[in-house]
């Protein structure tokens, strides 16, 4: 079964109903017909919630996480595999611990990353990549 991994700006464009939010809600349709699975780590969920404070206020923000709550999303919990793992990503790749985070679960459940994030350019080739909306 193809795996995805959602990268905090994906989720961002889906919410605020951005350039991306199409390609963000075929997935969602396709992991609701169990065709597919998607998985977003627990810190860009609470990445997530603080962009959505700033921007919106914090009721929106529990609004936000609530309802992504009870989407066919996995939230996955850091380990110490992708911890590690995260960590070599940035040292070597000189992008943000977050990112590393997101790279690391793509790497672990052999999956596309969906993002529009400039930053994962840096990676190459370590995994797919899903672009949504790079403006």
């Amino acid at each position: 079964m193809r795996s995805f991994v959602l990268d905090t700006s994906a989720v961002i464009h889906y919410l605020e109903a951005g350039a991306g939010a199409g390609t963000f809600e075929r997935l969602l349709g396709d992991a609701g017909r169990q065709q597919l699975q998607l998985f977003m780590s627990v810190l860009h969920l609470g990445e997530v919630y603080y962009l959505t404070w700033q921007r919106a206020g914090e009721e929106k923000a529990r609004q936000a996480v609530a309802n992504l709550c009870r989407l066919p999303i996995q939230i996955i919990t850091l380990d110490l595999l992708q911890s590690l793992k995260a960590g070599e990503l940035k040292a070597v790749h000189k992008i943000p611990y977050v990112d590393s985070v997101a790279a690391a679960l793509a790497i672990q459940q052999q999956a596309t990353l969906v993002t529009s994030d400039h930053d994962f350019d840096k990676l190459g080739r370590h995994f797919p990549v899903l672009w949504i909306d790079r403006s």
